[in-house]
């Protein structure tokens, strides 16, 4: 009885104990937490910050839809891809869950088409251990020191920890810059410029965008979820009015109407409402001189109102009131089709008014007239100096102006209006018609917004720019996007246990192979199983989707590519009949499946040199031929490949970028090592053997040249590591 009670009373200490080092473990502070400001370069054009993945659901869903209409050249695809691996890690690992629940997480590039110049910065509380946290994303990197700063190198991703930060990059040469800048203090935490706008963002919005603008300003956008749709809103902080492009002043508003008079094939529309046009003159002279707009039309209603008889400009100026701008209609074949437009005050009669400007006194076809334009003009004197014409016209109580007639004749003989286009009456829902200015777009690139944030929002389709002067040196701008964000939002649950993930073998298992693959459609994590002959694919809830029979045991690993760059991924791998790529329906790629009469006896390499999707499939053959060919199933141009007898069959194929130069590590069974060219041509000779190499897949370390790059391989004891010895 003794004895259990005193074993009774060791549990509740016990007990007891672990509630106390619970209870101080959770009310121990966490430390201080980074700022991703104070490591994001102040040359970065374009911030993308997300105030942790709880909660933001609805906004991650339409950052998703952004992203995956971007431009498939652009570093957004990229950040598409690393928000779905992040979004997986939380979904997988506590610590991970724990982290990006609620840590500011900012991606940020200096140039949106630089492939590697971009980075992905995560927030850390500094008792964080970011070794164990990388452990499970990118375990066992070669660690290099730079400026003091312990950096570790990838083949597709780098990182380091700075100033309590996580930094993610695809290039090293990206992280030392960070490291650079963040040394020297020239930074985003340090400009006022940047700190000024940054403040206006939505406290209760965990989605922010903040572009650098033309004149060194910056324009922070956030989403907003309404019932037509969503938009970025947000604000424009200046020290100049008239210093930035999309600002202009404004004495007054008026209703939008030119939209019921411009042609529905319109693809452009600049319009600025204003009672008094004459004080918006300058402002507009600056404006249009950023457009692409300004090609298309010329300076011509300029110099009718203000550079004529004294007489005749006092009486132009009366009849110039309310909406003016441009536009850009669609007509194939023609590089000048737009059109300037001037609202008439009441009824009058501009035609009558401007016969003194006018080349022919009489009318050309469907009232279309010609104007001198341009001419020297003289107060208290008649025009002189004509040089060349342009064309003229009124219609619905607005002046239009060309360079060609035929531009004219269609907005008069257009039978549907832009407003019956159903984009642009969506676009109207969100329009607040006391705004400065709006703009419309259904294709091509507008030069009023960054170039970072025009390049984002490109793909969407029509949408609409609402632009309005609220004082205190600052604009309020919203862009209507045709992006609905799904009500149904599903919660992350926190995993249970910490998991971390061991590196995957390419061995063949005796039970068979298992990869987790993404559904594109989703982002949710897939099964692809094979038993040695046939294949199946298991969605998320363990379904079967489809099982394809009689393909052998896969060689290596299978790869998910984008062959069709549409953001659909497809499964390539080699098995010894052969070269195959899937879809997630369980279908044959056209051109696929490649079975060559030799076997096939490598892992497969999907290389993409210049990250363009331009994939070179590239894998071996039983004649010890190593083939090269694109994704369309035909031989790629410019393979200089000869095969050479290396005394076994090449088993593993591997690409790494060396200095400058991309070059091929080509293995075969016995351990021997090729070293080409991207050509298929010999770089240089190799004396490094792989000693009791398995057979499996090879992974390769670079250096700054051959001679300091390293392979590491798989043998029945374990993992090795060889020097490169080539000649």
């Amino acid at each position: 009885m003794e004895s259990k009670r005193i074993t009774q009373l060791v549990v509740v200490l016990i007990a007891a104990a672990i509630i106390v080092f619970a209870y101080l473990k959770l009310s121990e502070p966490q430390g201080e937490q980074g700022n991703p400001l104070n490591v994001i370069p102040s040359t970065s054009q374009i911030i993308c910050s997300i105030d942790g993945f709880g909660k933001s659901d609805v906004e991650l869903e339409f950052l998703h839809a952004l992203l995956e209409k971007t431009d498939e050249r652009s570093c957004y695809v990229e950040w598409q891809k690393l928000i779905a691996t992040m979004d997986s890690l939380r979904k997988s690992n506590r610590e991970w869950y724990d982290l990006l629940q609620q840590s500011s997480i900012a991606f940020t590039t200096q140039d949106p088409f630089s492939p590697g110049n971009w980075s992905v910065i995560v927030a850390l509380h500094s008792k964080a251990n970011a070794e164990e946290l990388m452990s499970v994303w990118m375990p066992q990197l070669p660690v290099r020191n730079f400026k003091g700063t312990d950096m570790r190198v990838g083949k597709d991703l780098s990182w380091c920890l700075l100033q309590h930060c996580l930094i993610v990059s695809p290039a090293a040469a990206a992280i030392e810059d960070i490291i650079i800048n963040t040394n020297s203090g020239d930074v985003l935490a340090s400009s006022n410029e940047f700190n000024e706008a940054y403040e206006l963002r939505s406290k209760d919005v965990p989605l922010h965008f903040c572009a650098k603008v033309s004149d060194g300003a910056w324009l922070q956008l956030d989403p907003i979820f309404q019932e037509h749709g969503s938009a970025l809103s947000g604000y424009l902080t200046q020290s100049d009015n008239n210093a930035h492009a999309l600002h202009v002043a404004t004495d007054g508003a008026g209703e939008m109407t030119i939209h019921n008079t411009l042609p529905e094939n319109t693809i452009f529309l600049d319009a600025i409402a204003a009672a008094d046009a004459d004080s918006l003159w300058h402002s507009l002279s600056l404006h249009f001189e950023q457009t692409d707009a300004a090609k298309f039309w010329s300076q011509a209603w300029q110099d009718i109102g203000d550079s004529c008889q004294c007489d005749l400009n006092e009486i132009l100026l009366s009849w110039r009131n309310g909406e003016m701008g441009s536009a850009v209609i669609d007509i194939a074949d023609s590089a000048t089709a737009a059109v300037a437009y001037i609202g008439i005050r009441d009824t009058i009669d501009v035609i009558t008014l401007m016969q003194p400007l006018l080349v022919d006194q009489g009318p050309q076809a469907d009232g279309i007239y010609k104007v001198k334009f341009p001419a020297a003009f003289e107060r208290n004197l008649a025009p002189v100096t004509p040089v060349e014409c342009n064309y003229i016209t009124t219609y619905k109580n607005f002046v239009f102006i060309a360079s060609t007639p035929g531009q004219l004749n269609l907005i008069r003989n257009s039978s549907a209006s832009l407003s019956n286009h159903s984009d642009f009456k969506r676009c109207l829902q969100q329009h607040n018609p006391e705004a400065a200015r709006f703009i419309y777009q259904a294709s091509g690139t507008i030069a009023l917004l960054p170039s970072a944030i025009n390049t984002l929002v490109a793909g969407c389709g029509s949408f609409a720019i609402d632009n309005e002067w609220v004082g205190n040196n600052r604009q309020l701008i919203s862009i209507a996007l045709p992006i609905q964000s799904s009500k149904a939002i599903a919660s992350v649950a926190p995993p249970e246990k910490i998991e971390i993930s061991e590196p995957v073998s390419t061995d063949i298992p005796a039970q068979g192979q298992t990869w987790t693959v993404v559904n594109h459609n989703t982002n949710e994590k897939e099964t692809l199983r094979s038993d040695g002959q046939s294949m199946t694919l298991l969605d998320a809830a363990g379904k079967t989707l489809w099982n394809l029979s009689d393909l052998g045991p896969v060689l290596g690993d299978v790869i998910q590519i984008d062959a069709l760059k549409n953001n659909k991924l497809q499964y390539a791998f080699t098995t010894a009949k052969g070269l195959f790529i899937i879809d997630r329906n369980g279908n044959n790629l056209t051109g696929f499946p490649y079975l060559p009469k030799p076997p096939t006896t490598s892992t497969l390499l999907a290389a993409d040199y210049d990250n363009t999707k331009k994939y070179r499939l590239i894998f071996a053959m039983g004649d010890d031929m190593l083939v090269n060919m694109g994704v369309d199933g035909k031989p790629t141009s410019g393979w200089k490949y000869q095969p050479k007898n290396m005394g076994a069959p090449i088993v593993a194929v591997e690409t790494a970028k060396v200095g400058n130069d991309d070059v091929l590590f080509v293995v075969s069974s016995n351990g021997a090592i090729q070293l080409l060219k991207r050509t298929g041509e010999v770089k240089a000779n190799c004396s490094t053997i792989l000693e009791s190499y398995n057979g499996g897949a090879i992974s390769v370390v670079p250096g700054n040249d051959l001679n300091s790059t390293s392979i590491v391989y798989r043998t029945a004891a374990g993992e090795q590591t060889a020097q490169i010895s080539a000649q």
